[in-house]
């Protein structure tokens, strides 16, 4: 199946989903039964659904042993913990950017309004959760805007993970996936016109629209996510 006609098909907003394909299929809820109900979503104040969170669960048990994890948009740490606990047999680093509650004039003059910025999570709150996992070590929490840390970065990603502001998901893909290793996956939230936000939509399709670069794209409720092909 080629990129467009994954779209096409995923994209629709006619039917029963169980029908219509992608969305919901077995090994889904499976994964979301399985590994995705570890973490208090209340608790963390986070937005992601168990079968969303229990894929999260599975993607980081594939990254490399020793890979690396980036995470844009990280809140209270409730997408982290998965990404944490799936990789744990991998000992994989996980690099999450976040602004965390630093410079809120600046947040919420950038806001995307799909969040509150009201009491919102601090580094240090998200710190104390991830030792609390056994992961001090291997979280790494940046605070700060993935378009300034971009700038500096010179890593190798095997697996990045966008949740950042909405207005800039398209910017984040294009500015991030040079660094993703051939055969490294980008995962990307809220990228559904039906369990997500259309304009997300909009840009993750036009950003995996080619083929030669991007394969094996799969779609778990408002996450849309491809495997970078080797050069």
């Amino acid at each position: 199946m080629s990129n467009a006609a994954f779209f096409e098909r995923a994209y629709t907003t006619k039917g029963p989903k169980v029908i219509y394909g992608f969305s919901r299929p077995l090994y889904h809820n499976l994964m979301g039964i399985l590994h995705g109900r570890q973490f208090d979503k209340m608790g963390f104040g986070g937005m992601i659904r168990h079968t969303e969170a229990g894929m999260l669960y599975k993607w980081a048990s594939q990254v490399p042993a020793n890979g690396t994890i980036v995470e844009i948009g990280c809140y209270g740490g409730l997408s982290t913990s998965y990404l944490v606990r799936g990789s744990e047999a991998q000992s994989a680093k996980i690099i999450s950017i976040d602004p965390f509650n630093s410079d809120l004039e600046k947040q919420t003059a950038l806001t995307d309004d799909c969040v509150s910025l009201d009491n919102k999570p601090t580094k240090e709150l998200v710190a104390e959760r991830m030792a609390a996992l056994g992961a001090a070590d291997r979280v790494e929490l940046i605070e700060g805007y993935s378009q300034e840390v971009v700038k500096d970065w010179d890593r190798p990603i095997d697996f990045l993970w966008i949740d950042g502001n909405h207005d800039q998901a398209y910017q984040d893909f294009m500015e991030w996936t040079p660094f993703l290793n051939p055969g490294g996956r980008v995962g990307i939230h809220d990228a559904h016109p039906r369990y997500g936000y259309p304009q997300v939509a909009d840009d993750v399709q036009k950003a995996l629209d080619d083929d030669a670069q991007w394969t094996d794209l799969e779609h778990v409720k408002s996450i849309i996510c491809a495997i970078k092909r080797p050069a």
